[in-house]
């Protein structure tokens, strides 16, 4: 069970800091139900109500990774590769899979493998491959951000250093900013 003031990792959005846990009942309802009550860091103004009891909302809520985690992840995906797959169907399936259940060793190498296949691809990424790229670079680096209180700019740095990779040149996103994540 969580506590009150605690950060997690919640689905698609992020960090999210536990304001409280309460009982609250929405109208229509006929009955008042425990929540978890979350602010997205990214989005302080909103609320998320999890019931406590609903096993597979409250699956989607994990702790933050602390540094000691962020490190044995990267230990953990070192010499792995995520194998790009031709067929654009079951891609797809796969990076959403991957986007969904946001584990950090699979959204690095999903990144390893996106950003390699840009590189050696003469045309470069499709839309929907460029946008699961972007995805995972910003869950990434919001997480790795957060736990280690580095600027998101320097996230790619660190693990590249982790990883025994040496610096190399940044890569220019769409909107001409850096590419932190990319290994």
């Amino acid at each position: 069970m969580h506590r009150a003031n605690e950060y997690v990792s919640y689905g698609t959005q992020g960090i999210c800091q536990i304001e409280a846990i309460r009982s609250i009942r929405f109208e229509g309802c006929s009955d008042a139900r425990e929540y978890y009550v979350l602010h997205p860091i990214a989005q302080a103004q909103s609320s998320i109500f999890v019931p406590v009891n609903n096993p597979h909302l409250t699956g989607r809520m994990r702790p933050v990774l602390s540094p000691e985690d962020i490190d044995q992840v990267l230990s953990n995906i070192k010499g792995r590769r995520l194998a790009w797959i031709k067929d654009r169907k079951q891609r797809t399936e796969l990076f959403h899979r991957i986007l969904t259940e946001r584990k950090p060793e699979e959204l690095l190498l999903l990144a390893a493998c996106l950003y390699r296949h840009a590189q050696e691809e003469p045309k470069g990424l499709s839309s929907s491959d460029a946008q699961a790229l972007k995805t995972a670079e910003a869950t990434i680096e919001q997480e790795f951000a957060f736990s280690l209180q580095l600027g998101p700019q320097t996230v790619g740095e660190y693990i590249r250093e982790k990883l025994g990779m040496g610096p190399s040149a940044p890569r220019q996103a769409e909107n001409g900013s850096e590419s932190p994540a990319s290994p």
